[in-house]
């Protein structure tokens, strides 16, 4: 009995267990297969992210890549009028200081009555030895104007100077020289910089700057200054002499011949009016009042006094030139030729009164006169203050026809330049144009 119980109890886990085990043999196989594919997607789903799709490679690239902006070059600022009054001849407004790399504008403003015909200007970029030249063009509101490259707008500074000529090709005026051009100071560009902004160049003294500054304000400010051709100008001068006369009668003591070297007397008055024709040419209408010492003592043997003063009225042509001082500078040679009439001038001859010919004994003081027609040459060097003030030193040689005598005299005269017909002229011509209190150079 009890052995037929224990062989049920076996057949019967054996039925279990034949039961059961295709069950859990199913669950087995589903849980490895399950589990499986997620491990499987999970690794597709890495390599996914990891690997990019085509499209997004394109997409990454162009986020990378800059783009690619279209520079647009900014429209010139517009021409500024011309102004209603310049103050030297030529004048060239522009900042004292302009970015690096950018275009330089030069306009300048020229007076109507030096008449030029064309303008020339020299520029020299920072380490460059030799000027560069370039014609000016004429702008529709009358600018002389040359544009630099920004190429050449580079290094610390740049230098330039400026020349007018006439029909002739000659200069008439200029603004600055290649000795002591006009400066343009030149700030660097820093890249890193937010924005891009102009950095100024760095000064290792502090006080660089400023005498630099300085430096431009005295370079801008130079003005070759001579009187404009058309102006009407007035003089006064003074001179003295010393001249020789052949054996000749005196002026008083008519029985007495004297000769040899005497002076021209205390001093002579040379009032003047003339017109500047060119800047190289002039006429003048001169007057020379002259006062010659005299001496007198007891016992004349004729009662007429000596003769104290002589006039004459003197035609002159003034011929400048360059040749010495250079077309920039404010000094000029110049020289001159006379022609007029008169008494014209005197000779001073001391008294005699122990000679022993009785005919050429006298105790007052005689002159012995040159003329009345006096020509003569001349030269001499001026000096130009301003446009319109200069101070000149001559000397020439004066000869009396008729009477001859030959007299050379120093004379340093004032002139001053005070009206211009050409430009008045001009001025009544032109527009009438509102006065501007400043002139505001363009950026």
């Amino acid at each position: 009995m009890g052995l037929k119980l224990t062989i049920r109890y076996c057949l019967f886990a054996s039925c279990a267990l034949l039961l059961l085990a295709p069950a859990c043999a199913t669950s087995s196989k589903t849980g490895k297969s399950s589990s499986a594919p997620a491990s499987q997607k999970r690794f597709a789903s890495k390599s996914a992210a990891a690997k990019p799709s085509g499209d997004s490679k394109k997409n990454a690239k162009a986020a990378d890549s800059p783009k690619a902006v279209e520079v647009k070059k900014p429209e010139p600022p517009p021409e500024p009028d011309l102004p209603s009054r310049l103050r030297h001849p030529i004048n060239c407004p522009i900042p004292s200081e302009v970015p690096a790399d950018t275009e330089l504008v030069i306009r300048c403003a020229i007076k109507p009555a030096l008449a030029t015909r064309s303008v020339i200007v020299s520029y020299r970029p920072s380490g460059t030895e030799k000027f560069s030249t370039t014609d000016a063009t004429r702008s529709p509101k009358g600018w002389y104007v040359v544009t630099i490259k920004p190429f050449e707008v580079r290094g610390s500074s740049l230098q330039f100077y400026v020349q007018a000529y006439n029909g002739n090709n000659k200069i008439v005026a200029s603004s600055g020289t290649d000795e002591s051009p006009n400066i343009v100071l030149i700030r660097k560009s820093s890249s890193g910089a937010p924005g891009g902004a102009d950095q100024p160049v760095a000064e290792e003294d502090p006080l660089a700057r400023i005498q630099r500054e300085r430096d431009v304000e005295s370079g801008l400010s130079h003005e070759v200054r001579r009187t404009p051709a058309g102006r009407v100008w007035l003089a006064m001068g003074l001179g003295s002499g010393y001249g020789w006369f052949p054996t000749r009668s005196q002026d008083v003591y008519v029985n007495a011949k004297s000769t040899g070297w005497a002076t021209g007397g205390i001093l002579h008055l040379l009032p003047e009016v003339g017109y500047q024709w060119t800047n190289h040419v002039a006429f003048s209408l001169q007057g020379r009042l002259q006062f010659v010492y005299t001496k007198t003592g007891a016992g004349s043997l004729q009662g007429e006094a000596p003769k104290s003063f002589a006039w004459a009225v003197l035609g002159r042509g003034y011929l400048f030139t360059d040749r010495l001082f250079g077309p920039a500078s404010n000094f000029q040679l110049f020289g001159t030729g006379t022609l007029g009439a008169g008494t014209a001038f005197r000779l001073y001859v001391a008294p005699s009164p122990n000679q022993l010919n009785s005919s050429a004994n006298f105790v007052n003081s005689d002159t012995v006169s040159g003329g009345p027609i006096a020509v003569g040459v001349g030269g001499g060097v001026a000096y130009h203050f301003t446009n319109s003030l200069a101070l000149a030193a001559e000397l020439r040689a004066l000869a009396g026809v008729w009477n001859f005598a030959t007299v050379i005299e120093a004379g340093a005269s004032v002139q001053w330049a005070f009206w211009s017909p050409g430009e008045h002229r001009a001025a009544e011509a032109a527009p009438e144009i509102a006065p501007e209190a400043e002139f505001t150079p363009p950026d």
